[in-house]
């Protein structure tokens, strides 16, 4: 099968969209879909619509401060006291924004705005971020980083260049890496000895699944002018559909970022602000489990297989798995046309890493042994392009 040509251009819309249009264009047919980087709640368990604790039931008909309403703002910091022992964050360090992807992007125009030019990532990462990079005015390197305090040295020597923007993701996308508390306090020192702007993706942060994995550093972005977090509700609360995140920075610089938010976007839907609140709330406790159960049921089904049998990551909810060949565009073609599998491929981040695909591990049980069971199919009558 090694002949098989991909047929999707290289520009414009991803791949993994354009293969789900042609899922959208023949609904009647058996699709297997292996596309979410988002958990899903198991049946029954996932929370009910809140209550409007605010009383207002024309939310939908007036606009809300910028930086968020009071009762997400306080909702978010109580839960990252909870969720990362913070002793310093408030309400005030918040600000809410409409999705993840929101807040990365205001938070590198933010930083071009005070003269950096320069932003460095670990290998691989989320195109969207590499592209947000490049948006804001900066450019874009990725680095052999491996989330232990050995990237000191490769760290150290890029700060020492000049002004920088580090941006991290822990749990990673699409890896699944975790890193220690040492590696956070490495962070620390980097960002006291240079100067270096740390912008921390912590989408992931309720699926840490190693012991001595590092919190995110809330009570760093709280107190230090050049630190910032970024969340959201999409991964961490399996509710996509809310376009809700969040930044949590220094007082002054979640201030600073009102009229920002203010001319971009006026404010993110207040009734979806209150439902994220609720869902906060309510907990994920049902969606981690779920998340734990899914990579279970992966590690029994795929055990002794040749290429899917992998260690399991220490966080996240997919996996990152070479599949060992060449051109893994047009197995994923292959797949969607030949056998109704719909796959994320590697060109979904940046540098693009050969053969290599992401798996979600938080998905239902059914769809996991499924769509395990196709890609078996595919990889057997894809062998010899190996």
């Amino acid at each position: 099968m090694g002949t098989y040509q991909s047929f999707w251009q290289s520009e414009g819309i991803s791949a993994v969209e354009q293969r789900l249009m042609v899922v959208d264009s023949r609904p009647d047919e058996d699709w297997q879909i292996l596309v979410e980087n988002f958990p899903f709640w198991p049946d029954g368990l996932r929370p009910e619509a809140p209550v409007n604790r605010s009383g207002v039931a024309d939310s939908a008909y007036r606009y809300v401060p910028p930086l968020g309403v009071a009762e997400l703002r306080e909702t978010i910091a109580a839960r990252e006291s909870k969720v990362s022992g913070s002793t310093l964050v408030s309400s005030r360090n918040v600000a809410v924004t409409a999705g993840s992807m929101n807040a990365i992007g205001l938070a590198l125009r933010a930083c071009f705005a005070r003269g950096y030019r320069r932003a460095v990532y670990a290998a691989p990462v989320f195109r969207g971020v590499h592209n947000a990079i490049l948006s804001a005015g900066l450019s874009a390197t990725a680095l052999p980083l491996t989330h232990t305090e050995e990237d000191w040295s490769v760290l150290d020597a890029e700060a020492g260049s000049g002004p920088l923007v580090l941006y991290v993701n822990l749990p990673n996308n699409p890896t699944g890496a975790v890193a220690t508390a040492g590696y956070l306090k490495m962070l620390e020192e980097l960002t006291s000895a240079h100067d270096v702007i740390l912008l921390y993706d912590a989408i992931y942060d309720s699926f840490r699944f190693t012991e001595d994995s590092c919190p995110t550093p809330i009570d760093l972005a709280a107190s230090r002018q050049n630190v910032v977090v970024v969340s959201s509700m999409s991964k961490n609360y399996g509710r996509p559909g809310d376009r809700v995140g969040w930044i949590v920075a220094h007082e002054q610089l979640v201030d600073a970022l009102a009229p920002q938010i203010e001319w971009e976007s006026v404010c993110v839907s207040p009734a979806n602000q209150l439902a994220a609140a609720g869902a906060i709330q309510a907990g994920n406790d049902a969606l981690v489990a779920s998340v734990l159960s899914g990579r279970e049921t992966y590690r029994a089904r795929t055990a002794g297989h040749e290429v899917l049998d992998v260690a399991l990551p220490g966080g996240g909810t997919q996996l990152w798995l070479d599949l060992r060949v060449r051109d893994v565009e047009a197995m994923a073609d292959f797949a969607l046309t030949e056998h109704h599998l719909v796959l994320t491929t590697a060109c979904n981040y940046a540098p693009t890493l050969p053969g290599h695909i992401r798996f979600p591990t938080g998905i239902p049980a059914e769809r996991m042994h499924d769509g395990i069971a196709r890609l078996e199919r595919v990889l057997a009558e894809w062998g010899d392009d190996r």
